[in-house]
């Protein structure tokens, strides 16, 4: 994608013709293993994801997202899925309680979130799955979301949870 590959990670949505339609990318030599997780690990914050996780999110989220095919390849540049998804949630959601959450900033500019504080009234209209104003290459996911997940068997692999403080009004 060359110079547009930042759009991947700010949440702009990608015209016909800016993505790849072979996209693929290929295990890390640093990482010998084989096996493929759910919830894939990137050096650039994507949000990869296997099938059955982009199929949990996309029956329940309403807001605006591009759900763009990627094919992995492993170590020897062998196919080892065509199942997985790049999953950009577009544009940011401005949920944060900004007074009561912990935020680094540095010439006006916010460097990062160091405790995540929503506001439940900015909340109450948010999708089920977004990124954070504050924050862009933070994901966030509903409940509705995770209780999609949790129908999946097995059970997804490699996937984090942190709750987020959600304070009575």
């Amino acid at each position: 994608m060359g110079v547009k590959s930042w759009k991947l990670g700010d949440g702009v949505e990608l015209q016909e013709g800016e993505y790849p339609q072979d996209a693929k990318i290929f295990m890390s030599d640093e990482e010998p293993g084989i096996e493929i997780p759910d919830l894939v690990p990137n050096t650039v914050r994507l949000l990869i994801v296997s099938k059955p996780l982009k199929d949990g999110m996309e029956a329940v989220n309403r807001g605006p997202v591009q759900y763009l095919p990627l094919s992995i390849y492993n170590h020897k540049k062998r196919l080892a899925s065509s199942d997985y998804f790049i999953v950009n949630p577009l544009g940011t959601v401005d949920v944060l309680d900004t007074s009561a959450s912990e935020i680094e900033y540095l010439d006006g500019q916010v460097v990062r979130v160091l405790k995540h504080v929503l506001d439940r009234k900015k909340i109450a209209h948010a999708p089920d799955l977004f990124r954070l104003k504050e924050a862009p290459d933070s994901y966030v996911v509903s409940e509705r979301v995770l209780d999609e997940w949790r129908k999946i068997a097995p059970k997804p692999t490699n996937i984090t949870f942190f709750v987020l403080d959600v304070p009575a009004t």
